[in-house]
């Protein structure tokens, strides 16, 4: 039986390939199992083939495939029609990639080989066929934000509950409270005698004698 190796580029990079050896009597569902499996796609996803001359001007559909790779008659030895058979194909992994085939050799089947089969492989998938990494997250520097923010809540006052009963109970108090002045008991302050009375004319007496004396009516000039 014959086996056709196909070389297949990331369309947008031909120095990344697999080398992929299928058979003629496999289809194009084999052949792109190998492919996803080569590459490390995502699995699971649809691809649609298409035929292409040998500018890689894209022709018309060979198959579509859907995500289980089911609905494919198409065995690839008949759409054998020049040594370097090109194909164009379209698929997914996490974002759409695009493929390119050329048929590189034709050569008889080996014994004990399970066909298809990865010949060859060149360069790392591109970086867009790949699961996106996943975020660094350092868990104890996680619970210790969680634990201070829980920390600024404590202590910072009375509850909504506590302030609510505290209002009521100024509300009540004030409507309660009948503010009155104080009375004053004029018996503990005292009278004030006669005596005090005469006390305070004789001091009043004598302070004016003092202002008496000092006055100019007194100056002379001769005592300069």
């Amino acid at each position: 039986m014959a086996v056709y190796r196909f070389r297949v580029c990331i369309e947008d990079d031909h120095e990344v390939f697999r080398d992929i050896d299928v058979l003629g009597k496999q289809r194009f569902a084999d052949l792109h199992k190998q492919i996803v499996q080569s590459f490390n796609f995502e699995l699971g996803q649809p691809a649609e083939y298409f035929s292409s001359d040998q500018q890689w001007y894209e022709g018309d559909t060979v198959v579509a495939l859907d995500k289980n790779l089911d609905g494919d008659h198409q065995k690839i030895v008949n759409h054998i029609n020049v040594p370097r058979q090109r194909f164009l194909c379209v698929t997914t992994s996490h974002k759409e990639v695009g493929l390119a085939l050329e048929l590189q050799k034709i050569f008889q089947e080996e014994d004990g080989v399970t066909y298809p089969r990865a010949f060859k492989s060149q360069g790392e998938p591109p970086y867009y066929t790949q699961p996106p990494p996943e975020p660094i997250i350092d868990s104890h520097s996680e619970d210790s934000s969680h634990e201070d923010e829980a920390d600024m809540f404590e202590g910072d006052g009375p509850s909504e509950e506590e302030i609510e009963q505290i209002q009521k109970e100024a509300e009540t108090a004030s409507k309660k409270t009948d503010f009155k002045a104080p009375a004053i008991d004029f018996s503990k302050l005292g009278a004030i005698s006669d005596d005090d009375d005469e006390e305070e004319d004789e001091d009043d007496d004598d302070s004016d004698d003092e202002n008496d004396g000092g006055g100019f009516d007194d100056f002379n000039m001769d005592d300069l």
